[in-house]
């Protein structure tokens, strides 16, 4: 009797000690992503403007919880929520801006090249629409020096009483 209660007692530490483990493997185990956008928000909800949870910034590793197509569930230093499919790159080849220098590719190009729209693209476009070409050189502003903060667009969207987007970014 006294064997079999030593040996239930060894089974329950072996337990608890087994349990952590084999949770850190399958965290371990899981998909990893690489973040291409120089700060991938991490949102609440499956909506653009949903709360912001964290912020991942380029390069660093996100885990691949489920996809919801144009969704990720992902988990971040302890957060949980949801991440454009568009922000996050499973390519380990993929080009950082910290690495553009050398190779001349930046993250976000690559990104854009995947759905079709690269530089060479752009410059084709541009040449076949030269009245677009004031709407180019303020988009390329807009691109290097303003940045909106969430809740800068939100207060925008309520006072335009414009519709806030679906899940998914449809209307």
């Amino acid at each position: 009797m006294k064997t079999m209660k030593k040996n239930w007692h060894r089974g329950i530490w072996a337990a608890l000690v087994a349990l952590p483990l084999a949770g850190a493997a399958a965290a371990w185990a899981a998909e990893q992503l690489i973040v291409i956008e120089r700060e991938a928000a991490i949102r609440k909800d499956k909506r653009s403007y949903s709360p912001k949870l964290a912020a991942a910034r380029e390069g660093e590793r996100v885990n691949l919880i489920r996809r919801e197509e144009p969704w990720l569930r992902v988990e971040y230093k302890g957060v949980e929520g949801w991440m454009n499919a568009t922000s996050v790159t499973d390519n380990p080849r993929v080009v950082l801006s910290s690495e553009a220098a050398a190779s001349g590719v930046r993250a976000t190009e690559q990104s854009a090249a995947g759905r079709g729209f690269t530089p060479e693209v752009e410059r084709e476009y541009r040449k076949n629409n030269p009245n677009l070409e004031a709407a180019f050189k303020l988009l390329d502003q807009i691109e290097k020096k303003w940045v909106y903060p969430d809740e800068t667009v939100l207060e925008f969207i309520r006072k335009g009483q414009l519709a806030e987007f679906a899940p998914g970014g449809e209307k």
